[in-house]
């Protein structure tokens, strides 16, 4: 609890000890001497924290709200105050209320009122509460600093804090904002302190500012909870040209600010030639383009070639257009779907950036086709009507393209493993696509579909050399060697034993070093039955018992690290296949036998946090884009940052 008469300085420090006039930051945990002035404290946050601004919490233009509780019977006087004369203590006002023209009701002294009866001992942990709860505001729900002016808001709180002055916005933009800021970014950092292996994500995003943004993502496993984490590293605002260097400098500024750098198990992007150039060449990480993004691509590839189905796109457009731009139209289409008793659906229009925006649009009008026919002929739109060919392409295109919309959304989670599933699941793709029936697809159709199966296999046909995908898919119980080609499995398995093999020979030297310095203390204690103690507390060896200590202490056993290793990955391939049906997750199942294979466990934990897509960063700047509208047209790319990192970790 602050002090009384405190500055704005205590809404960053809490007193750790009082008597010795101690107190401690609550960003990053400094313990500095507050005797006789707060000089110290300001002096540490302009020093190790310059975000945070100490703006006033109340302005002179601010307006106390209150409610006025006394009984009809109070004797109340008339003064009138100024909000500039209430300090940071005055935000709770229990004997007095204001009116919305300023002027403060005064209970006559020796009169009780009910607010009189409200306790007062924890009132700077309630005011600092309420400003958290109001910050969540700002923080969630991207609400604009400026609501806390806004009438409609001011009576709210004023029916459920009565005696809570409101703060400015300032003070919440520049003191407690970059305040939060610090204080999660500091917890993030300690956390990933103790990780391994991390696997980031980065895209490019320009707002409707047409200001260009960088967003780094970090996704690790943690090894108390086995659970997959994400992290927003950075989303920073990007100056200059995007060339590779520029995104290089960015991208290593941010890795080596959190401490990452040398434990980049993969940087995963979609396949733009700078940011790509930039990860492999500039900084030499592993990189691998968006799964989502290549699949996407391979789909509009295939359908470049055939002009029928571009057609055919551009035909179903012009009609979703119509229907979107023309109000009659829409009222049309909309009183034909309740007369037929259906669900009301708009038409979807396909955007070339969003991925299966296509087949999202041709299953809506196929959906609603009878509806769409009989609004266009009674709107004599005939024309933009589709022939049967049409209709009939559409239903094969739109077959053809139901397995690349679950492939999507299979792959573009977030909060389990994905790397794992890339090779198995692009197998699948091809397998339903050559066993998929289309003997009676019109002959565009099952062009369409071979042109499909050229550009997948294209563009996915090195996944299986990629050892960071493959031993992530033989550490996931539910494939392990699930490979095409025998020689791919057999490498993979054989890489996956040198890797164990390393991880032994390094146990053994850390085990080696310890039992140098503890002695035979442990060997003893588990060969004494009954020990003697001696005087001064330490267990003594018995007479019957120092031949047999001479004699193992250097027993070590007989195995070599290598063949340790073959025999656990030999047992862990013999163990049961988990199956999908089954529903577990490959980490809990890692987690219940994490004894059984102590080191493929530990190989695990730094290898299935690949990430298959760069989504985290597209579902990013969804956020962001929220943020940035039009009540935000002044927030300034610093308090995009910190609010961005602040909803992103919360």
């Amino acid at each position: 609890m602050a002090p009384k008469g405190s500055s704005v300085a205590w809404d960053h420090f809490v007193v750790k000890d009082k008597d010795q006039y101690m107190a401690e930051c609550k960003m990053c945990k400094t313990q500095l001497s507050f005797k006789g002035s707060v000089s110290n404290l300001t002096k540490h946050l302009k020093r190790k924290h310059p975000l945070v601004n100490l703006v006033p919490r109340n302005s002179s233009t601010s307006a106390s709200i209150s409610l006025n509780l006394e009984s009809p019977s109070s004797q109340v006087a008339t003064a009138t105050t100024s909000s500039s004369d209430t300090t940071a203590n005055d935000r709770l006002l229990p004997a007095a209320s204001t009116s919305n023209t300023g002027t403060v009701r005064v209970v006559q002294s020796g009169t009780k009122t009910i607010a009189a009866y409200i306790y007062k001992k924890n009132a700077d942990k309630c005011k600092s509460d309420i400003d958290q709860l109001i910050m969540d505001l700002f923080i969630m729900d991207f609400q604009p600093f400026r609501i806390v002016e806004d009438r409609g808001f001011r009576k709210l709180i004023q029916s459920a804090f009565p005696f809570y002055i409101i703060p400015t916005r300032k003070y919440f933009a520049n003191n407690l904002l970059p305040s939060r800021y610090e204080s999660l970014r500091e917890i993030k950092m300690v956390e990933l302190r103790n990780v391994e292996s991390i696997c980031i994500t980065a895209d490019i995003w320009t707002s409707s500012t047409n200001d260009s943004f960088l967003g780094v993502t970090g996704h690790y496993i943690d090894k108390d909870e086995y659970v997959l984490k994400s992290i927003l590293l950075e989303c920073v605002l990007l100056d200059g040209s995007h060339t590779s260097i520029n995104l290089a400098t960015e991208l290593l500024r941010v890795a080596e600010e959190w401490q990452v750098a040398n434990k980049i198990l993969l940087a995963v992007s979609d396949n733009g030639s700078n940011i790509k150039k930039a990860i492999e060449k500039d900084l030499g990480w592993k990189h691998f383009g968006c799964y989502a993004h290549s699949l996407n691509l391979a789909v509009q590839e295939a359908m470049s070639k055939s002009e029928e189905v571009t057609a055919l796109e551009g035909k179903i457009k012009t009609i979703v257009s119509y229907f979107k731009r023309s109000a009659k139209a829409w009222e049309k289409l909309k009183k034909y779907q309740e007369q037929a008793g259906k669900t009301v659906k708009r038409p979807l229009q396909s955007v070339s950036t969003r991925w299966n925006s296509i087949f999202y649009m041709m299953q809506r009008i196929l959906e609603i086709k009878e509806e769409i026919n009989s609004s266009l002929c009674n709107l004599n739109a005939s024309a933009m009507s589709l022939s049967q060919f049409d209709w009939e392409l559409c239903e094969n295109v739109t077959k053809i393209l139901k397995p690349f919309e679950e492939v999507t959304k299979e792959v573009s989670a977030q909060k389990y493993v994905s790397g794992s599933i890339v090779i198995p699941i692009t197998t699948g793709l091809i397998a339903s696509l050559e066993n998929m029936d289309t003997s009676s697809y019109l002959e565009t159709a099952q062009m369409f579909k071979q042109d499909l199966l050229g550009a997948i296999k294209t563009r996915f046909a090195n996944l299986d050399r990629s050892r960071t995908f493959t031993v992530c898919m033989f550490l996931d119980p539910r494939f392990k060697l699930y490979f095409d080609d025998p020689s791919v499995a057999e490498n993979t398995k054989q890489n996956v034993i040198q890797l164990v093999t390393a991880q032994i020979h390094k146990e053994d030297r850390v085990s080696q070093s310890s039992q140098n310095e503890n002695g035979l203390m442990e060997l003893q204690e588990s060969t004494s039955t009954q020990p003697s103690t001696s005087t001064s507390g330490e267990v003594q060896i018995s007479s019957v018992w120092q031949h047999y200590t001479q004699r193992m202490k250097n027993i070590q056993p007989k195995g070599t690290a290598s063949s340790r290793a073959i025999i656990e990955v030999q047992r862990y391939l013999e163990d049961k296949v988990v199956l999908p049906t089954e529903k577990i997750s490959p980490l809990q199942w890692w987690k219940q036998r994490k004894d059984v294979y102590p080191h493929l466990n530990a190989l695990a934990i730094t290898k299935l946090n690949a990430m298959a897509t760069s989504v985290p960063c597209e579902r990013l700047f969804s956020a962001c884009g929220l943020l940035l509208n039009d009540r935000r047209t002044r927030l300034g790319t610093r308090k995009v940052q910190q609010l961005m990192f602040l909803h992103q970790n919360t």
